[in-house]
């Protein structure tokens, strides 16, 4: 009998794949997307602070004030309000830098939930495939 058996280094292999790995993937992954973004009034100083012209930035003082859930549809709200397409894909980038994220309140208790819910899956999972629980 050693110290490491097949039965454990096989349990440890699932422990990772099941358990160690989604949670690390869902606490970095959807983190970025649970946040309001918008584009504050320092925001748009700083853009022309970088000599960007006012044709760029002067229609984005109209959407200051609004938030959005996702990054992209604030930028799609943004290449509809510039009036030069070509304008608009020579700053895009300076523009998509400059934009504010701001955290969701309660969020930590929103992951404990979508992890707390891969985890009943899993369980049921375990319990419908392993019911003489030998793993």
């Amino acid at each position: 009998m050693g110290i490491i058996s097949w039965a454990d280094i096989r349990r440890g292999t699932l422990a990772i794949i099941l358990v160690i790995l989604p949670t690390y993937l869902i606490s970095v992954y959807l983190t970025p997307h649970l946040r309001t973004y918008h584009i504050s009034e320092s925001d748009l100083w700083e853009l022309e602070r970088e000599n960007i012209p006012n044709t760029v930035t002067k229609p984005l003082h109209e959407i200051g004030l609004e938030k959005f859930f996702f990054k992209y549809r604030l930028m799609s709200l943004v290449e509809s309000r510039i009036s030069n397409k070509e304008l608009y894909k020579r700053y895009e980038n300076k523009i998509a830098n400059k934009i504010s994220d701001t955290p969701i309140w309660g969020f930590e208790y929103f992951f404990l939930i979508i992890l707390g819910s891969f985890y009943g899956f899993l369980w049921l999972f375990t319990r419908k495939f392993f019911p003489e629980v030998k793993i």
